[in-house]
Protein backbone atom coordinates (compact mmCIF):
# COMPACT_ATOMS: atom_id res chain seq x y z
CA UNK A 1 0.00 0.00 0.00
CA UNK A 2 1.25 3.47 -0.86
CA UNK A 3 0.13 6.79 0.54
CA UNK A 4 -1.19 9.70 -1.45
CA UNK A 5 1.35 12.55 -1.64
CA UNK A 6 -0.84 14.95 0.35
CA UNK A 7 -1.18 12.46 3.21
CA UNK A 8 2.56 11.72 3.14
CA UNK A 9 3.28 15.46 3.30
CA UNK A 10 0.91 15.82 6.27
CA UNK A 11 2.64 12.96 8.09
CA UNK A 12 6.10 14.38 7.39
CA UNK A 13 4.98 17.81 8.62
CA UNK A 14 3.62 16.34 11.86
CA UNK A 15 6.96 14.64 12.50
CA UNK A 16 8.77 17.92 11.82
CA UNK A 17 6.59 19.78 14.33
CA UNK A 18 7.26 17.09 16.91
CA UNK A 19 11.01 17.56 16.46
CA UNK A 20 10.88 21.32 17.10
CA UNK A 21 13.02 21.88 20.18
CA UNK A 22 14.61 18.46 19.81
CA UNK A 23 18.05 17.22 18.84
CA UNK A 24 19.96 14.47 17.08
CA UNK A 25 22.37 12.09 18.77
CA UNK A 26 25.08 10.73 16.49
CA UNK A 27 26.68 7.35 17.20
CA UNK A 28 29.59 5.35 15.84
CA UNK A 29 29.37 1.70 14.81
CA UNK A 30 30.06 0.50 18.37
CA UNK A 31 27.18 2.57 19.75
CA UNK A 32 29.31 5.30 21.37
CA UNK A 33 27.72 8.74 21.20
CA UNK A 34 29.87 11.14 19.21
CA UNK A 35 27.75 14.29 19.41
CA UNK A 36 24.43 15.79 20.35
CA UNK A 37 23.25 18.25 17.70
CA UNK A 38 20.23 20.49 18.32
CA UNK A 39 17.81 21.15 15.49
CA UNK A 40 17.50 24.71 14.21
CA UNK A 41 14.74 26.82 15.79
CA UNK A 42 12.65 26.08 12.69
CA UNK A 43 13.88 22.52 12.05
CA UNK A 44 12.46 21.69 8.62
CA UNK A 45 11.40 23.18 5.31
CA UNK A 46 7.92 22.45 3.96
CA UNK A 47 7.46 18.86 2.78
CA UNK A 48 7.46 18.01 -0.92
CA UNK A 49 6.42 14.66 -2.38
CA UNK A 50 6.44 13.10 1.08
CA UNK A 51 10.01 14.20 1.86
CA UNK A 52 11.14 16.91 4.24
CA UNK A 53 14.61 18.48 4.52
CA UNK A 54 16.13 19.88 7.69
CA UNK A 55 17.23 23.49 7.80
CA UNK A 56 20.95 23.85 8.62
CA UNK A 57 21.81 22.62 12.10
CA UNK A 58 23.65 24.95 14.47
CA UNK A 59 27.20 23.75 15.05
CA UNK A 60 27.65 21.32 17.90
CA UNK A 61 30.84 20.26 19.67
CA UNK A 62 31.96 16.63 19.31
CA UNK A 63 32.12 14.62 22.54
CA UNK A 64 34.60 12.06 21.17
CA UNK A 65 36.43 10.94 18.04
CA UNK A 66 34.70 8.58 15.68
CA UNK A 67 33.06 7.86 12.36
CA UNK A 68 29.32 8.61 12.20
CA UNK A 69 27.33 5.44 11.63
CA UNK A 70 23.78 6.05 12.84
CA UNK A 71 21.61 8.72 14.42
CA UNK A 72 18.58 9.05 16.65
CA UNK A 73 16.32 12.10 16.47
CA UNK A 74 14.85 12.97 19.85
CA UNK A 75 11.82 15.24 20.23
CA UNK A 76 11.42 18.11 22.70
CA UNK A 77 10.09 15.83 25.47
CA UNK A 78 12.96 13.35 25.11
CA UNK A 79 11.17 10.64 23.12
CA UNK A 80 12.78 8.87 20.18
CA UNK A 81 11.13 10.05 16.96
CA UNK A 82 13.40 8.89 14.10
CA UNK A 83 16.52 6.82 13.64
CA UNK A 84 18.65 5.93 10.66
CA UNK A 85 22.05 5.83 9.01
CA UNK A 86 24.72 8.51 9.23
CA UNK A 87 27.91 9.01 7.26
CA UNK A 88 30.03 11.11 4.95
CA UNK A 89 28.26 13.02 2.19
CA UNK A 90 29.88 10.96 -0.60
CA UNK A 91 29.42 7.52 0.97
CA UNK A 92 27.78 4.79 -1.09
CA UNK A 93 25.21 3.67 -0.33
CA UNK A 94 24.12 7.13 0.72
CA UNK A 95 23.31 7.60 4.39
CA UNK A 96 20.17 9.34 5.58
CA UNK A 97 22.12 11.95 7.54
CA UNK A 98 25.20 13.31 5.76
CA UNK A 99 28.19 14.97 7.39
CA UNK A 100 30.77 17.31 5.87
CA UNK A 101 33.66 15.20 7.17
CA UNK A 102 34.34 11.48 7.27
CA UNK A 103 35.44 11.57 10.90
CA UNK A 104 34.23 13.54 13.89
CA UNK A 105 37.01 14.80 16.16
CA UNK A 106 36.51 15.41 19.88
CA UNK A 107 36.18 19.11 20.67
CA UNK A 108 35.66 20.12 17.02
CA UNK A 109 32.53 21.51 15.41
CA UNK A 110 30.14 18.89 14.09
CA UNK A 111 28.48 19.98 10.88
CA UNK A 112 25.59 18.07 9.40
CA UNK A 113 25.43 18.78 5.71
CA UNK A 114 22.11 17.17 4.85
CA UNK A 115 19.24 15.46 6.60
CA UNK A 116 16.10 14.50 4.71
CA UNK A 117 13.46 12.01 5.74
CA UNK A 118 10.55 10.78 3.71
CA UNK A 119 7.25 9.01 3.95
CA UNK A 120 6.56 6.58 1.09
CA UNK A 121 4.07 8.01 -1.35
CA UNK A 122 2.27 7.04 -4.51
CA UNK A 123 4.38 8.66 -7.20
CA UNK A 124 1.51 8.49 -9.72
CA UNK A 125 3.41 6.24 -12.12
Amino acid sequence: MLLDTSLANDMAQRAAVRLTGGYVEVYDQEGERLARCPFAALPFADPEDGAIAAHPFPSAIAERDGVPFRFEAIDAIGALALSGTAGYRDDLPASEMKFKTRRIVEGADVQIESFVFSVITNQNT
